[in-house]
């Protein structure tokens, strides 16, 4: 397994097992969400990741809506069932691995909401 691949294996282990008390409820203005780049997983309570996305700054990524969080309300799920789990990554590895990161980790969990799974070379 290269480097990359277990820094992917630990942020996919995290966001799959936060507790899903730890993980922060959606709400209008997320004031507890985190301003810092990472990886983060919308997360159902009992049916596990949705979605998975990256974003330099977590809490403006969701400030004007979340097509994920739109998409499990379609799906007629309980908002108080569906939560965010975040990875926060700092700046220097959120510029030379955040894409790298975040496809390695939608190759492994294949979240439903995702549209399209990026694909690595050989694959």
């Amino acid at each position: 397994m290269t480097y990359i691949e277990i820094q992917a294996r630990e942020i996919l282990d995290f966001l799959v097992h936060l507790p899903f008390s730890e993980c922060v409820p959606i709400s209008r203005d997320f004031p507890t969400l985190t301003t810092k780049p990472g990886i983060y997983a919308i997360r159902h309570r009992s049916e596990g990741l949705l979605y998975v996305g990256k974003a330099q700054d977590i809490k403006e990524r969701f400030r004007g809506g979340h097509k994920a969080i739109t998409w499990s309300w379609l799906e007629d799920y309980n908002h108080r069932d569906v939560a965010i789990a975040v990875y926060e990554i700092n700046f220097r590895q959120w510029q030379r691995l955040s894409s790298d990161l975040e496809g390695i980790i939608l190759i492994w969990s294949k979240p439903p909401f995702n549209i399209r799974i990026p694909m690595r070379d050989g694959s």
